[in-house]
């Protein structure tokens, strides 16, 4: 049996190459970027976001993928398919506030992963994301880093 890893993001950069090669992108859209974001995806996942990046380009009659339906493949990707959004102003305010904890508890940890995207939009078992961009390599994580990941978890529930 032959095991292979997840591609760094080297790697990750030259597959999205292939499977953007027939898609056309927004001049916004940096293939580094995407690669950044995506620690962990496998080419069969990264060829996964770019299908659906493509579909919703489609199902929102725009004719080059923009960074929005990128960001909202990814999101779909790992946290799954969006919920039934909220209603009750109590309970978006006390999701707010445990997101913007996250958010800001990350923020004002040294060596913390920098914010990316907060959203109360539920997505599978959770009511709202704080999204954080991947430092060099998620692989290799430091005292601090991993304390600064503690401080970021619990901030939610602080707030």
């Amino acid at each position: 049996q032959v095991s292979v890893d997840v591609p760094d993001i080297k790697g990750r950069t030259v597959i999205l190459g292939v499977h953007t090669k027939n898609k056309t992108l927004e001049d916004s859209v940096s293939v580094d970027t995407i690669a950044m974001r995506t620690p962990g995806f496998s080419g069969a996942d990264l060829a996964n976001l770019m299908n659906e990046a493509a579909i919703l380009t489609g199902r929102r009659g725009k004719t080059a993928i923009t960074n929005t339906e990128i960001d909202d493949s990814v999101d779909r990707i790992v946290a799954g398919m969006e919920g039934t959004r909220m209603v009750d102003s109590k309970s978006k305010t006390l999701v707010a506030y445990h997101e913007v904890g996250h958010a800001i508890c990350g923020t004002l940890t040294p060596g913390h992963d920098a914010v990316q995207k907060v959203t109360l939009v539920p997505r599978g078992q959770a009511k709202g994301l704080t999204w954080f961009i991947p430092g060099e390599d998620p692989s290799l994580v430091s005292q601090q880093q991993i304390r600064a990941r503690i401080v970021g978890a619990l901030g939610g529930r602080a707030a």
